[in-house]
């Protein structure tokens, strides 16, 4: 049996969607748009939320909308070092059971491509600390950080898709030795509800 110790190695990390973001734009190197006007304020009170927490490090996706939410998180942070992973792009890893019209022209090659990504990106965020607590801000996509919870909680990743992350929400993962846990899933409590918003 798993017995809490309070002072054990822990990874905390703090999975952030990107804020709203321009998805008319279809710029030459297919990242997708940026941050809408919307985006921007949602990131501004999620950094306001995170700046309360001993972050050492942001990572996020290069694609634009999460870059730049990370960039206005670390305004906030100033002391953390900020870091760009193509891991962390939005994909579509493998078929969810739900809604498997809108998946139906994904090729099976790129599902397998797009699975193969997120699991590396879990192999590389996902590992143990060794030694004291760390607090790790990875700002990315719906998907696969839909993707990420399924894993923590032992789920089967296919059930990603009935989970609703929404953008500038915050969903808290805490990595021990003897457990990996969901401490909160979709968190937006920091934003008004006229700010909830998940496309």
């Amino acid at each position: 049996m798993a017995i809490f110790n309070p002072n054990a190695p822990k990874r905390i990390l703090y999975l952030v969607r990107h804020g709203n973001f321009d998805v008319k734009a279809r710029p030459a190197d297919g990242l997708g748009g940026g941050l809408t006007a919307l985006g921007r304020r949602q990131a501004r009170l999620t950094a306001r939320r995170l700046s309360q927490l001993p972050i050492d490090t942001i990572y996020h996706s290069d694609m634009p909308r999460a870059a730049e939410t990370a960039a206005i998180i670390a305004e906030q942070l100033p002391d953390a070092p900020i870091r760009s992973s193509r891991l962390l792009r939005e994909c579509t890893p493998g078929a969810p059971l739900v809604f498997s019209d809108y998946f139906k022209d994904y090729s099976p090659e790129q599902l397998k491509r797009d699975q193969e990504q997120a699991e590396q990106a879990y192999e590389k965020f996902f590992r143990l600390n060794r030694r004291g607590e760390r607090r790790e801000v990875l700002v990315c996509h719906g998907n696969i950080i839909r993707y990420f919870l399924s894993r923590v909680m032992q789920a089967p990743p296919v059930v990603w898709g009935g989970m609703d992350v929404r953008q500038g929400s915050i969903s808290e993962v805490e990595l021990q030795a003897v457990w990996q846990r969901v401490n909160a899933l979709s968190d937006v409590g920091h934003l008004p509800p006229a700010l909830w918003t998940f496309i």
